[in-house]
């Protein structure tokens, strides 16, 4: 009945212990790549695919683990005069560089393609964490006192 004092205990580390402004730095930059990625396969006449894995059920009810494609949105659009819009997303909403305006403009795709680097290294060095921080407070719903 001894055996668990013959045991040695000790706590154990948390792998990931970035703080909470390091996370969504680091959402935001996983979605700007990709932003990038699909950028870079539009120059290139490609479509670019991410897939994904998820359970489905067969018609007997037996699970499978099956792989398909990611739903992809394009953060950019082109507009009547041929100049593309970046909006740079946050979540569902878009981020506010300056009061009223969210999105950059762009001559075209290779612009585009140069731009996200930039926009992923100011993220990198927080210059962003203002704006995050404005998008995800907006998002958090309130509390009621009492």
């Amino acid at each position: 009945m001894n055996m668990l004092k013959e045991l040695t205990f000790a706590a154990v580390p948390r792998e990931n212990s970035l703080s909470p402004q390091q996370k969504r730095r680091n959402k935001l930059i996983a979605h700007l790549r990709e932003q990038l990625a699909m950028a870079e396969a539009e120059i290139d006449g490609r479509i670019h695919v991410v897939k994904k894995r998820r359970w489905e059920r067969t018609q007997d009810g037996q699970k499978h683990l099956v792989e398909v494609n990611k739903r992809l949105k394009q953060w950019w659009r082109r507009q009547q005069d041929g100049k593309l819009l970046l909006t740079v997303r946050y979540g569902a909403k878009a981020i506010e560089f300056e009061k009223g305006k969210d999105a950059v403009v762009l001559a075209d795709l290779r612009e585009l393609a140069t731009v996200l680097p930039k926009l992923i290294a100011a993220t990198e060095a927080g210059e962003l964490d203002g704006h995050i921080n404005a998008v995800t407070k907006a998002k958090q719903p309130t509390v009621m006192k009492r």
